[in-house]
């Protein structure tokens, strides 16, 4: 059985990437649980998972298009729609390597902002500990618990964040690590909402898999 504390101070909600980010490091240390390829390429595809959720832009045959280009309320958001705008004609798997060389750090940086984590490590012999951890190890490790527990038992109803997040995490290949004995389980239940999910959600899924996929097997090449 897992134990948290209280978890009614805390917020209920999170931007995607942030919540990405928090489960792919460790809830103490700050450590990532990932390889920097896999972590960077999934924390690109949830910032970018974030302006299809808000109905910014669209993803459909490889290409990203915006169709609705007032500011977002997140300067994240507002950046990269701005570049989206500037250049057109980059295809899907050109943004998310773009936005990939710091969307770790570009999401640590907001999490910050927001009092959730905070930079700087111990330094210690012959290493230095992680740049940004959480500031709440409890609250940290709950989203991992929150994520499993929405899709453990197939009966869950994960509202699309949930879902967007969850097959972000599965193409980036932690989902095992979050979901332990329940993954095979929570596989088939996330399959199944993704057969329901908006096109732009499994397409942008799958390109984040793809790439993840590809650059595993160039550096066992």
């Amino acid at each position: 059985m897992v134990w948290v504390n209280d978890v009614r101070g805390w917020p209920p909600r999170l931007w995607l990437a942030d919540d990405f980010w928090l489960i792919a490091h460790h809830d103490s240390t700050g450590r990532p649980r990932l390889g920097p390829v896999a972590l960077q390429l999934g924390a690109a595809g949830a910032l970018l998972g974030e302006l299809v959720l808000s109905k910014r832009i669209v993803v459909a045959g490889g290409q990203v298009r915006v169709v609705a280009p007032a500011v977002p309320s997140d300067a994240v958001a507002c950046r990269i729609v701005d570049q989206l705008l500037t250049e057109p004609e980059h295809e899907l798997r050109t943004w998310l390597r773009h936005l990939s060389h710091d969307a770790d750090r570009t999401v640590a940086a907001r999490l910050v902002r927001a009092g959730l984590v905070v930079k700087g490590g111990d330094r210690r012999l012959f290493r230095t500990a992680a740049a940004y951890r959480p500031v709440d190890s409890s609250y940290a490790f709950w989203r991992s618990v929150r994520l499993k527990h929405l899709l453990a038992d197939g009966r869950g109803q994960p509202d699309w964040s949930d879902v967007l997040l969850a097959g972000l995490i599965h193409a980036a290949g932690l989902f095992r690590a979050v979901l332990w004995e329940d993954a095979p389980a929570a596989t088939v239940h996330l399959r199944s909402c993704l057969a329901r999910a908006d096109p732009s959600v499994r397409e942008l899924i799958a390109q984040v898999g793809t790439l993840v996929g590809d650059a595993v097997l160039a550096a066992r090449g």
